[in-house]
């Protein structure tokens, strides 16, 4: 009976666990389909890795669109630059062959040689006038003038005091010496400003030196196109033959309006400036009675200023490819060649 029992007892024991055999793992006896119901609630290796590789597609996709669409901007980024290039050096190329154009002595002011156009919109056109058309400033600051300059910065909307403080500093850059106007600036106003070696102490040999001076970031910033007004050559007389009807305004201390009858004068019987039947003005009085102003010393002011025929002529050639203008300036006195340079083209130019 003893032996039955131990027989029966060790019957129900679990087989010793063999390498390999998956029913060891559960450290006993499995219920039949109990395992393959657990596995459903589990993540399948295979299903893991299909999603993972997915993800990853997605972000190449990702990925490639962006650098294909860096590329495309970058190109066309590319392109518009070449274009730009391009424009910029065919419209040089045309505004120095126009100026060449307008050198010749045979070369009269209404010339249609002046004008020149491609079948693609490209060309030149070239404007013959006189240096003197402008306010020479070395000329305006050595007299002492208290009238002309005031009147201009005023009218192109700069307050009193900031206009004396700019031409108290232009005086300053062209004295000798180092005494510091009222208003103006001297050498240690530049050196607190780290600007070393200003003001030159002589007169401004080219009207760009004239943004090196304290202030006239200002006068740049209200009149972007003040350039168009001075000049640093001739003997300070304003050509009234060629200036503009604003600056003859300025000089005769009238509205715009009344330089009209003026300017028609000038133009002729076409009605247009720089031809061959233009008119020209030949006295102070003249011009002071076409304004309709009589005051002495508005006459004065003229005789003072005025001249009527300046000899250093200016050559100003624009030319133009696509949407890209080039302004090239040649000054010439006695046909020889003083100043030559560019500058920002005339707006709508």
């Amino acid at each position: 009976m003893t032996t039955a029992t131990s027989s029966s007892e060790f019957s129900h024991e679990a087989p010793p666990a063999l390498p390999g055999n998956p029913r060891a793992s559960g450290g006993g006896l499995q219920t039949p389909g109990l395992g393959s119901r657990a596995s459903n609630f589990g993540l399948h290796p295979h299903s893991t890795r299909r999603g993972s590789s997915l993800i990853a597609v997605f972000w190449m996709i990702t990925v490639m669109g962006m650098v294909v669409l860096a590329g495309t901007k970058a190109l066309d980024a590319d392109t518009r630059g070449t274009r730009e290039l391009r424009g910029r050096t065919f419209a040089k190329r045309l505004a120095q062959m126009g100026l060449e154009v307008a050198r010749h002595p045979a070369i009269k002011i209404d010339d249609p040689l002046l004008h020149y156009t491609l079948p693609d919109g490209s060309g030149y056109d070239v404007r013959l006038t006189t240096e003197e058309a402008r306010l020479n400033i070395n000329a305006l600051l050595a007299s002492g003038d208290k009238v002309l300059l005031p009147r201009l910065l005023a009218s192109w909307g700069l307050s009193p005091e900031a206009g004396s403080a700019v031409i108290d500093s232009l005086r300053d850059w062209i004295d000798e010496d180092d005494k510091t106007s009222l208003k103006g600036a001297e050498k240690r106003d530049y050196q607190k400003a780290g600007l070393a070696g200003l003001p030159y102490n002589r007169p401004f040999r080219e009207v760009d030196e004239m943004l090196l001076v304290r202030g006239m970031d200002l006068v740049s910033k209200l009149r972007p196109d003040w350039r168009e007004w001075f000049t640093v050559l001739g003997d300070g007389r304003v050509d009234v033959n060629q200036a503009r009807p604003e600056l003859i305004a300025l000089i005769a201390n009238v509205p715009v309006e009344r330089v009209m009858p003026l300017i028609t004068f000038r133009a002729g019987k076409d009605g247009a400036q720089n031809t061959r039947d233009d008119n020209r003005l030949a006295s102070p009085v003249q011009v002071a009675q076409l304004l309709g102003v009589y005051q002495p010393q508005t006459v004065e002011l003229l005789t003072r200023w005025v001249q009527f025929a300046g000899p250093i002529k200016r050559l100003e050639s624009t030319g133009r490819c696509g949407d890209v203008r080039r302004r090239l300036v040649l000054i010439v006195q006695n046909q020889q060649a003083i100043w030559r340079g560019e500058l920002p083209p005339h707006h709508g130019s």
